[in-house]
């Protein structure tokens, strides 16, 4: 597909302005004024579409945002979104606009906690505040599926492996990524090459910004990069996994499927062809095409709602 014309020029706005971070402004102390810049910004209530109210809240200590969609007809089923950013940048509030299309469309709740970010708390305390986050609420619904984006899903993917391993009775409903960045290892490879100017992930940057996040911790350890995890445990649950043809993850993301797919995991994939990382979440950026990410959201809503 060809992107919409003011989708192009937002995204070429992205790709020059993160090509311009250096190194110095991701480390500590410069970040920390760097980050306020996006973390604090989010959608106000005006550009939510009607039916679906915010409420911030703080869970087991992680504070986040809950979408509630008015009329929720599945009062049993909860998502819990972790958001992307490069698990460094973003909020809740960056993906209020988003999430709440997907509670009114899924008409079901869905919560977003605000994990603490690096350079101050690199891996694994974002992993272990969306973690908590998802301790404290599968014992309030019967059905908690655990979804993200971007680095996001990383955080998902982990969780839900988790849950299984602790307590397979009481592990995730679903899975669900979209454009996941499962390998932290990878900035070279042919969709890197072939979409660099296409999309808007430097790969500099994201080399830098995966160093800050995993820490101590080896960029090739699946803790950091489940896409290198050969083995997943019996019993995983289904996965929505969404991506673009566009994007620079998408080999790392037909790696992850591959993987799954042979360890017995039901996935369930599309690769939107032409489009870039996360396109749904930039909906807001195609003024002439507002019905452009239809796709997705009919597939998500299917699979929320199905009963497996």
């Amino acid at each position: 597909m060809t992107l919409p014309y003011t989708l192009r020029l937002g995204v070429a706005l992205f790709r020059q302005t993160l090509r311009t971070i250096p190194r110095s402004m991701l480390v500590v102390p410069n970040v920390e004024y760097l980050q306020p810049l996006i973390n604090k910004v989010g959608f106000p209530s005006l550009t939510l579409p009607a039916g679906v109210t915010v409420e911030p809240d703080t869970v087991a200590g992680v504070p986040g945002e809950w979408l509630l969609p008015d009329e929720n007809s599945q009062e049993d089923t909860l998502l819990l979104w972790a958001h992307g950013g490069g698990f460094m940048f973003c909020s809740p509030g960056t993906h209020r606009q988003f999430l709440a299309r997907v509670a009114l469309r899924s008409q079901c709740a869905v919560f977003c906690p605000d994990y603490r970010k690096p350079p101050t708390y690199p891996f694994p305390t974002p992993h272990e505040d969306v973690w908590t986050s998802f301790k404290a609420l599968r014992g309030g619904k019967n059905r908690i599926f655990v979804g993200g984006d971007s680095a996001g899903g990383n955080l998902a993917l982990e969780v839900a492996r988790l849950a299984l391993e602790e307590d397979k009775a009481a592990g995730s409903a679903g899975v669900v990524l979209l454009s996941p960045w499962v390998d932290l290892t990878d900035t070279s490879s042919k969709s890197w090459v072939e979409n660099q100017e296409i999309d808007f992930i430097p790969s500099q940057q994201a080399g830098i910004v995966a160093e800050i996040y995993a820490g101590d911790t080896p960029l090739e350890d699946p803790v950091v990069s489940p896409a290198r995890r050969l083995a997943w445990p019996e019993g995983f649950p289904p996965v929505l996994l969404e991506y673009a043809g566009a994007e620079v993850f998408r080999d790392q993301i037909e790696r992850l499927e591959e993987l799954l797919a042979k360890n017995g995991v039901e996935v369930i994939a599309h690769c939107e062809k032409g489009q870039v990382h996360v396109y749904p979440i930039l909906d807001f950026l195609a003024v002439e095409e507002p019905n452009m990410s239809e796709g997705f959201f009919s597939r998500l809503t299917r699979f929320l709602g199905s009963k497996r």
